[in-house]
Parts: C-alpha cells; sequence; structure tokens
C-alpha cells in the first residue's frame, strides 16, 4: 500500500529547482498530498563566528534562520496552487540529520530533493547529501535528476528474484508496488528488470563444471529457472491489470541496470538498498552503490520492512 498524504521536499531556500517542484507537485495533485518544502541551515562552529561577529552564536544563528524562511516562503509563492496545500519550514543543524528528525517527528511518507549537486563528474551526481538519504532515512526517498523539467514517461523497477532472505522478497514486493502504483497515477510505461550472472570460471570449477558443455548447460538452466521465478513474480504481483515490460538480462546489475536505463531512456528507476541484518541502520551496498554511480535519471530508494535509522 502506497501512502503520499505528506511530502517533504528539501531545498536549500535560496535556489529551489523548478524540475525537483514539477515532480512533487505532480504527485501532491494526483494523491491530494500536503507539501512541506524544507530547508536547512547549516551551524557554523563557534570560533569561526567569532572572526565575524560578536553577536552570541546562538542569537546570530537564529536571525539566519529566521532570514532563510523568509527567503524561502518568498521563493516558494511562484510555485503555488490553488488546489494544492503548501508549508514552508526550516530548521539550523546538519541537513541529512535535519531532515531525518523531521520526517521521524512528523511521519512524512516521502522525501523529495535535487539529485544534482552542482559537480559536472557523473560519479558525483548523487551528493553527499542525498546518498546520506538513501542510506539513513526511514522513509522512501526520491532523487529527482535535474537535466530536464520534461515528465516522468517511462519507470524501472530492479528486482532481485533470487534476494536470499524474507526481507529481501518482501523488498522486492515493495519496489513492484511503488512502481505499478507510480506508473498507473502518472500514466507512463513500466519496466521491470532482473540482472543476473553466473559465479567466475574458476568458481564453476571448482564445483565440477570443467568442460565448456558443462558450463553452458549450467547457464542454460539457471536462465530457463530465473525466467519462471521471475515470470511468476510478476504474475503474482500484478493479477489485475496490464502486464509491465520485463526483461531477463545476463550480466552484472551494475553494468547492465545503467546499459539498459540509458538504451530505454528510463526517467524514474525504483531500487532497494541492502540491510544489515540485526543492525539498526542502512548501507547502500557495492552494487546499488555502484549503479547509482552510472545513472543520473530521477531515483527513488526503498528501505526494507523494519528498517530503523540510526539517527535518533
Amino acid at each position: 500500500m502506497v501512502s503520499l498524504n505528506k511530502l517533504l521536499l528539501v531545498t536549500p531556500a535560496n535556489s529551489i529547482q523548478a524540475a525537483v517542484v514539477s515532480q512533487a507537485m505532480k504527485l501532491a495533485k494526483s494523491h491530494h498530498s500536503h507539501i512541506t518544502f524544507f530547508s536547512v541551515v547549516e551551524e557554523l562552529p563557534k570560533d569561526q563566528l567569532a572572526l565575524v561577529t560578536l553577536l552570541p552564536s546562538k542569537e546570530l544563528m537564529d536571525n539566519l534562520q529566521k532570514d532563510q524562511q523568509r527567503v524561502l516562503k518568498k521563493n516558494i509563492e511562484k510555485f503555488y496552487h490553488p488546489a494544492i496545500a503548501v508549508d514552508a519550514q526550516n530548521a539550523i543543524g546538519v541537513p541529512f540529520i535535519a531532515v531525518i528528525k523531521k520526517v521521524q517527528q512528523e511521519n512524512y511518507d516521502l522525501v523529495i530533493l535535487a539529485a544534482r549537486t552542482g559537480e559536472q563528474s557523473r560519479r558525483r551526481f548523487f551528493g553527499s547529501t542525498t546518498i546520506h538519504l538513501m542510506r539513513k532515512c526511514p522513509c522512501p526517498l526520491l532523487a529527482v535528476g535535474t537535466k530536464t523539467d520534461e515528465p516522468i514517461k517511462r519507470i524501472v523497477a530492479a528486482i532481485d528474484v533470487y534476494a536470499p532472505s524474507e526481507e529481501g522478497l518482501e523488498l522486492n514486493n515493495s519496489i513492484l508496488t511503488w512502481a505499478a502504483h507510480l506508473a498507473v497515477s502518472e500514466k507512463v510505461e513500466l519496466h521491470v528488470i532482473h540482472a543476473w550472472q553466473l559465479p567466475d570460471e574458476d568458481y564453476l570449477k571448482s564445483w565440477g563444471h570443467n568442460s565448456a558443455v558443462d558450463r553452458l548447460e549450467l547457464i542454460m538452466k539457471q536462465q530457463l529457472d530465473r525466467q519462471k521465478r521471475f515470470d511468476d513474480f510478476i504474475n503474482n504481483h500484478f493479477v489485475d491489470g496490464d502486464l509491465p515490460i520485463t526483461e531477463l538480462i545476463e550480466g552484472t546489475a551494475q553494468e547492465e541496470i545503467p546499459k539498459y536505463i540509458a538504451e530505454q531512456n528510463i526517467d524514474l528507476l525504483v531500487m532497494g538498498t541492502v540491510c544489515r541484518t540485526g543492525i539498526a541502520g542502512l548501507f547502500i551496498g557495492n552494487t546499488a552503490e555502484s549503479i547509482l554511480s552510472e545513472v543520473s535519471c530521477s531515483v527513488l530508494t526503498l528501505k526494507p520492512v523494519g528498517f530503523t535509522s540510526p539517527i535518533k
């Protein structure tokens, strides 16, 4: 079940990106959501403050916060829509920590922010605040690509039909639920993909598959088994309504998912992140980290059921 009653749009007060607001507004219109525009004033070290002002640090930060609140309210006026409820709030602190605490205190359903951080390097498309939130924020996170203001036309959900745990299978279901819900509400094309590969040749030999014929037979068996699991998973999830475009791809997820996104002109990737069993908190695994470093589309990341943020 997808709930989008409360959206938290994280933005600098003085540089609100139109593409981010556009996506938030579309979601709010179709889900009757309330949008909170939220900015964070980073607290300066006291020794730095002493060099530029004689005011007590708390008084100065309070003044900065009030000033930023005025700027934020002024800058969101042009985005007002009579059918969408919005408000503007801000806080002082470390940006990702302030956002997480805001989510925890007021139970937001989705955090929305710009993915681009200003660096030209493709590998830095997602900024440090975004990555921290992908790891630690307790609710889903939509990082909006800002290369264009065009609407989302194609969504891809990346799943792992060989997820090693019940938690992983539940995460697959969440990924499909969110992706399908957004595809229907936005009336766009939905793709579902699963990338897979066998272990390398040395591992196969250690399992007794010494000949090329043995290895080819194993590949064919694995492909048939994964295709059946993939088809069953899709058919069980999409009992009613049209089936999505599906693709079982042989190769590493790190290479094949970004390639698929580029070839199919995907606008939004829906994916999960990896959870350490028994440890409060989330880390982005090597696969997810590699994928994020190679894509420039918008990305919706989801947490496993029962996830607990390490930020209190």
